[in-house]
């Protein structure tokens, strides 16, 4: 057995990197951007692949299926596997995903002609939450409340289009928080500058979305969402509370971590959602409806994982509760590894 990491700052790259060091596995770290990267696998006998995707990345997102997709041909194991990675960051291929599972997905509808769209638009009770393919930490995603907006957002997506990377002072409240944890100021001052190189760059390379419109059924009375992460046989989760003003609570960073406010019902979702999938790691976002019966919003393999740390425990697949710090990425790591 021999392991290729596919190398990344930040993330679960160094956790997994620290697993295999600590555990005396043969593992080597690897460049997935090289041409001849399936030459260096074949040459280095790895039997298996493992890449943490950045989201963030248009790069990631344009390279990883060629990569994984190929390793997977020469019978080289990949974390995330297939029915892990496909929906990745894809909104639209989570609804087509969920609805053939039969899972509580959020009403969503998805249209490729702006005349469907604006007869949707025209049907509908407001407001929708409409939401480009791509983004994370609510980003790309707009609450639609009059018909007016809703016709031009319509017609911006079956006309220029919009860049799926936001740009460097979206989301400024965010950005903020993160700057405040940095007490060096040249650190500050390196991150940030960083930051708009890369932020420039991003924009640069990434996809102008157009030619469809993806909306979802606004879900009222949600002052928090769920997150609910499954990692093989275990789950963990948090609530995020709505930013200020806003119906969203994805990056707002205000997290709470009491295991007994977290419904049972998500937890038990997320586990036969993700048995159902064959997925070997997945972040689902949850809210109630109008019932009170809990929906996905969407999913994700990936997750902020410093932000987990403070998880009080873990569920097993029985719903019951072990309390105690841990790692997931090292829980990935033995699952995969013991595939």
């Amino acid at each position: 057995m021999k392991i290729a990491i596919q190398h990344r700052e930040g993330g679960f790259t160094e956790r997994w990197i620290a697993y295999c060091q600590k555990n005396s596995l043969d593992f080597l770290l690897v460049d997935c951007f090289k041409t001849d990267i399936l030459n260096i696998l074949r040459k280095e006998k790895v039997t298996h692949l493992m890449w943490h995707l950045n989201h963030a990345s248009s790069k990631d997102l344009m390279v990883y299926p060629y990569v994984m997709n190929a390793a997977k041909n020469m019978c080289i194991k990949t974390f995330p596997n297939f029915n892990t990675r496909w929906h990745f960051d894809d909104k639209i291929a989570q609804k087509y995903l969920f609805e053939s599972i039969g899972a509580p997905l959020v009403k969503s509808d998805v249209f490729y002609e702006r005349e469907d769209a604006l007869s949707f638009l025209n049907t509908s009770q407001l407001p929708l939450v409409a939401k480009l393919k791509r983004g994370a930490g609510s980003t790309n995603v707009k609450l639609i409340k009059s018909k007016a907006e809703g016709e031009e957002y319509i017609k911006r997506l079956f006309s220029e289009g919009i860049v799926s990377t936001a740009k460097a002072l979206g989301n400024f409240d965010q950005k903020l928080r993160v700057a405040k944890q940095i007490k060096d100021p040249v650190k500050l001052i390196k991150k940030t500058i960083g930051f708009f190189k890369k932020n420039r760059r991003e924009r640069t390379l990434a996809n102008v979305e157009k030619g469809y419109v993806y909306f979802q059924e606004f879900m009222p009375n949600n002052e928090f969402d769920i997150r609910i992460i499954v990692v093989g046989e275990i789950a963990f989760g948090i609530r995020r509370f709505n930013k200020e003003n806003d119906f969203r609570a994805s990056g707002s960073g205000k997290i709470d971590f009491e295991v007994a406010k977290i419904d049972l019902e998500t937890v038990k979702i997320a586990f036969d959602v993700t048995q159902k999938i064959g997925g070997q790691c997945l972040a689902f976002d949850f809210v109630y409806n109008l019932n009170k019966e809990p929906k996905i919003v969407e999913v994700c393999f990936g997750f902020s994982m410093k932000a987990y740390d403070a998880c009080p425990g873990y569920w097993k697949k029985d719903l019951s509760f072990v309390e105690g710090t841990f790692i997931p990425q090292e829980f990935m790591m033995e699952n995969f590894l013991n595939e």
